[in-house]
């Protein structure tokens, strides 16, 4: 029986996800496991998942949760020959199908996080390849990272960027904001009108009018 491990880059974009400030839980064993929910408690029928281990499901994959959503993590081996990277996405569909039997109400937010081999951005081949791959919406969302070389964790924030955790301004620059944001004082007089509970909507805004007028109220 082959054993299954995590993927070599796993580690890797955990630490880019929480350098983005992405929260990063353990989730189940059970997502990267062998067998479906239904199986758990019928074992004749788990004793079958041994063929399914060795044919049907990826060598390398591993499972965590960012942001509240489930992840599962695996790799791509090879060159980009169509016929063995559908085979090898073959069986990461029946992982994703594995742990949506798990996931219950949050099977629908899984999303699979693959790396080609090293070099594949600059092969066209690789690209065409992991276009179709991220077009195909089957069992759950599915994203391909390409990179040169050895990756940096420059290069998988980079990849990460394109996903759910992406921040569209540092978690440093947010909290200066709203810093700022708590130092500001109402001019005189409207935070009074403002928590008046006998003005409307109307009589609000003629107030605060009034009191940017300067006339007496």
């Amino acid at each position: 029986m082959t054993q299954r491990e995590s993927p070599p880059l796993m580690l890797l974009m955990i630490q880019a996800a929480q350098s983005i400030g992405a929260v990063v839980t353990k989730a189940s064993e059970q997502l990267s496991g062998s067998r479906f929910n239904s199986e758990v408690l019928n074992e004749p029928i788990a004793c079958s998942t041994i063929g399914r281990r060795e044919n049907d499901l990826p060598h390398q994959v591993a499972a965590a949760t960012l942001d509240g959503i489930p992840v599962l993590f695996g790799m791509l081996h090879g060159p980009a020959f169509k016929k063995s990277i559908d085979q090898q996405m073959r069986r990461y569909r029946n992982q994703a199908t594995i742990a949506r039997s798990w996931l219950g109400s949050d099977a629908p937010n899984l999303q699979l996080f693959v790396s080609a081999p090293s070099g594949a951005l600059r092969d066209s081949a690789w690209r065409q390849l992991a276009a179709e791959i991220e077009a195909d919406d089957r069992t759950c969302r599915k994203l391909v990272w390409l990179f040169e070389g050895s990756p940096t964790i420059d290069d998988a924030k980079g990849f990460l960027e394109r996903t759910f955790i992406a921040r569209p301004w540092p978690a440093e620059q947010v909290t200066q904001q709203l810093d700022s944001m708590a130092n500001i004082s109402l001019p005189l007089g409207w935070e009074e009108a403002i928590e008046d509970p006998d003005l409307d909507f109307s009589g609000l805004v003629e107030r605060l009018i009034e009191l940017e007028r300067g006339a007496p109220t």
